[in-house]
């Protein structure tokens, strides 16, 4: 992997190595492959388009006393052991290149003199931090060997300019010893009474309703308009829709014993299975005339089952690029306030219509919501991080009941605005983290547990002329993580692949009502 800077001064790129270990995401990992327009061989889907962006020149960073401020690490001044890891076209976080010092300075600038606190998410068992400023220096040392939430103290910093520095002492770094690695997320800029009032807040919108810590289980589906049949080629979108048979899903969720469904309303491309007149006033001829997801939410409410929609706003992918999306949406601005405008129509339009029909949300891809120039964008132009709670207020539109969560995957949440954890990858959890089904401590605290998984290979079926694996777990299995979730009170989401028509593996489905029966 390559980052490239632009160096204001000389006006020339700089180019510095980074590292190329990265873990799956959400997005896949590289497995089968597929055919794309504009290639001529075989592409994965899942495959990575990108493991480098360019980086714009450090900007000043203004800081907000009332609010609790993210600072990237690519948004300040990164020395050679401290690289950005990057996957389609977007920055994760940055990593130490190899064991021993690094650092990484931002200058931020505050209307009054005032005292900060500083918190970094980090990983990286054994490492030293020292935060400075203006002669301060406020240091720790990491015993955790995961991603976790750390406070590294006060600083006082004074009106107008200040300098603050993260000194790195990496304890490891490379493939050999990748659990001392020492990995940076995001530091976070505080005034201790404002991050007070932000928990406080965040505290009196937050809803964990029994229905959920009981669920035991749920099913999830990524079907989009990239669902693949079995043998030959997709159908355009309307037609896919208007043939998408809602009678199987209910059959399915009838023999399963599943307590919600958590549904892809997009996932990377934004084709929405409804007539959404937001959409279609930001990008034409992504929705359809039949309401699926209307028919969906009317006959789960019928049958006393809960609805949960997914939403993710766009990644790149070979599976999921969307250029023409981003660019009519405002993603490809380094101020992403337009884009969070579109996303507010959207989700505020579909939470109105659907109202106490939809229970909740699951949007994907947090790393964006907390970094808005994880492309390698300016910090000087626009936001530096979503507005998290605008976003989750809009996102109760119609049920102010709703649960709202933003996926972390395996770092620390990244607001509090939200109610559960996304719980990306997860099947378990130890009791002793948990409270009534709350996380008590930790990168989750304060987060109602939940924990959603794949049940043969994928997330979603989009390889063509290619049938669905079988099952990964038996009976047994499956059982014994739902028998630990309901003693613990909180739900997991077990996730199907899916075919085009709304089928599925008859053996996930036989696995399934097995599993309802051995249950009872």
């Amino acid at each position: 992997m390559k980052i490239v800077r632009m160096n204001p001064v000389l006006g020339e790129r700089v180019v510095t190595a980074g590292l190329k270990h990265i873990l799956p995401v959400m997005c896949g990992a590289v497995l089968a492959a597929s055919t794309f327009a504009g290639q001529t061989k075989a592409i994965d889907p899942y495959a990575v388009t990108a493991d480098q962006v360019t980086l714009a020149a450090p900007a000043v960073l203004k800081l907000d006393p009332d609010a609790v401020n993210m600072l990237a690490p690519n948004l300040g001044e990164m020395d050679d052991n401290i690289r950005p890891v990057v996957k389609n076209y977007m920055i994760l976080w940055c990593a130490a290149k190899k064991a021993g010092p690094g650092r990484v300075e931002w200058t931020v600038e505050v209307p009054e003199d005032g005292l900060y606190g500083v918190t970094a998410s980090v990983k990286g068992k054994g490492s030293r931090l020292a935060v400075t400023c203006n002669g301060q220096e406020q240091a720790v040392s990491l015993v955790e060997s995961d991603w976790h939430r750390i406070e590294l103290g006060n600083l006082r910093l004074k009106a107008g300019e200040n300098k603050v520095g993260l000194e790195v002492e990496s304890a490891a770094a490379g493939k050999a010893k990748r659990a001392g690695n020492f990995m940076l997320s995001a530091l976070e800029l505080a005034k201790p009474e404002a991050r007070k009032a932000v928990l406080q807040d965040a505290a009196a919108m937050r809803t964990q309703p029994d229905w959920f810590k009981d669920a035991g289980y749920g099913l999830m589906f990524q079907w989009t308009n990239r669902a693949t049949p079995p043998t030959g080629k997709i159908k355009e979108w309307e037609q896919k829709v208007n043939d998408f048979d809602l009678d199987q899903l209910m059959d399915l969720v009838n023999a399963s014993g599943a307590s919600y469904v958590v549904w892809s309303i997009t996932w990377g491309n934004q084709y929405i299975s409804a007539p959404v007149e937001s959409l279609d006033a930001i990008l034409a001829g992504r929705t359809t005339r039949r309401d699926l997801l209307g028919e969906m939410a009317e006959r789960l409410h019928e049958k006393g089952v809960r609805l949960i929609f997914y939403y993710h706003y766009g990644y790149e992918c070979y599976h999921s690029q969307d250029k023409e999306w981003l660019e009519a949406a405002g993603g490809y601005k380094a101020d992403k306030t337009e884009l969070y405008v579109n996303w507010k129509s959207i989700i505020s339009e579909v939470g109105a219509r659907y109202g106490d029909k939809l229970d909740g949300w699951w949007f994907d891809g947090g790393a964006r919501y907390l970094n808005c120039h994880f492309d390698g964008s300016s910090g000087a132009e626009g936001i530096m991080t979503a507005p998290f709670k605008e976003l989750t207020a809009v996102a109760k539109t119609g049920n102010p009941e709703r649960l709202v969560a933003y996926n972390s995957w395996i770092k620390p949440r990244v607001t509090e605005y939200q109610d559960y954890y996304g719980g990306e990858g997860k099947k378990s959890f130890k009791p002793v983290e948990l409270e009534d089904g709350v996380f008590t401590s930790g990168r989750q605290q304060g987060l109602q547990a939940h924990g959603c998984f794949i049940l043969e290979r994928r997330w979603g079926h989009i390889e063509e002329n290619t049938p669905i694996p079988k099952p990964k777990y038996s009976v047994e299995k499956l059982a014994g993580f739902v028998k630990q979730a309901r003693e613990n009170r909180y739900p997991i989401s077990i996730n199907l692949e899916m075919y085009e028509d709304g089928s599925v593996s008859p053996a996930s489905f036989e696995l399934l009502k097995e599993l309802k029966a051995t249950l009872r």
